[in-house]
């Protein structure tokens, strides 16, 4: 009881001092902390708690002080705004503690201690992931989501926002009668597109999707084909013309084995050979021929506004035979 009684002479002996401006501030900044201050007490005095926490709150931003922040705390409790109390009571803790203020900061302890069990304890629980969360206006930290959060009985507004997502916005009132309410924020909607306002030649303007932008100049499918296959007939010219050559000159040196239509064994296996490499030849010159048309055709037929990479290519197939070459395709 003793205790008790000390503590509660202390915090009077607090609440009733004036708010000392602190060095550095200016002096209108001092006396307009003061006056509200003083005005604040007043308020208080006549019970008009509403009007008084808002006066020590100005002076507390003018002027901060231990003395100021006690009476707004005090203040709080009495409009039975008991979080913003507790709240306002720790802040004085740790400003008394920096200025070696222990009778203050002990008053302020056991005045958050004795509002700790009154507290409403808000719940905010989200299952949609990278959202932005307000309670009231304020920014929640993802990392306080679903930790209970104190807050004063009344209204009280949640909002959550994400990209490409539609808001949601909930108003609920909490009371004493529950000290640990909840909110649960749904899984987001997708947002609508936002139809473009389109103007026309004549400055008529109006909303109708975008068009989609057409591939101009795009390289398709069709094209990269053409120029492959023109690659690979260009090769296969190169290859039937150099076997061409290597043929007409071994059929040459066939030829000095030879004795009208008889021939030496030598002349008989250059012979031979001089076949084997003309078939190579062969096929060369008309499988090259065939590709090298086949991919300026394809180059030359394929669409301006083709598809670009990553559109369905068309199927192509090449056959080689023996005497003939096949190029077969659709696009």
């Amino acid at each position: 009881m003793l205790k008790a009684t000390i503590v509660a002479s202390s915090l009077c002996a607090v609440l009733v001092v004036a708010p000392r401006a602190r060095a550095g501030d200016s002096e209108g900044g001092a006396a307009a902390a003061e006056s509200l201050f003083q005005e604040g007490r007043k308020l208080m005095e006549a019970k008009r708690y509403g009007d008084a926490c808002p006066k020590f709150a100005a002076s507390q931003k003018v002027a901060p002080a231990i003395g100021t922040l006690l009476n707004l705390a005090d203040c709080y409790e009495k409009n039975n705004q008991l979080a913003s109390a507790w709240a306002r009571f720790h802040e004085a803790i740790a400003l008394a503690r920096r200025l070696g203020r222990a009778n203050r900061e002990q008053t302020a302890r056991e005045r958050a201690d004795k509002l700790e069990p009154r507290l409403i304890k808000l719940s905010i629980l989200s299952r949609s992931s990278a959202v932005e969360v307000k309670l009231d206006g304020n920014p929640i930290d993802p990392a306080a989501l679903g930790t209970p959060i104190p807050v004063d009985a009344g209204e009280h507004t949640v909002e959550a926002t994400a990209k490409g997502k539609k808001p949601f916005s909930t108003t609920f009132e909490v009371s004493e009668k529950s000290k640990t309410p909840s909110v649960e924020i749904p899984v987001l909607e997708d947002a609508p597109q936002e139809t473009p306002v389109v103007e026309d030649d004549v400055g008529n303007k109006e909303k109708r999707p975008k068009e989609p932008p057409k591939d101009e100049g795009g390289w398709s499918t069709q094209k990269t084909l053409g120029v492959v296959a023109a690659v690979a007939g260009v090769a296969g010219l190169g290859v039937g013309g150099y076997f061409g050559l290597k043929t007409s000159s071994t059929w040459k040196e066939a030829q000095t084995y030879c004795t009208g239509l008889e021939c030496d064994q030598a002349g008989v296996d250059l012979a031979a050979e001089a076949k084997s490499t003309g078939n190579i030849a062969t096929i060369g010159v008309i499988a090259g021929g065939a590709l090298l048309v086949g991919g300026v055709v394809l180059f030359f037929t394929a669409p301006s506004d083709g598809p670009r990479s990553g559109a369905a290519p068309g199927a192509v197939g090449v056959g080689v035979g023996p005497g003939s070459v096949l190029l077969r395709g659709s696009f």
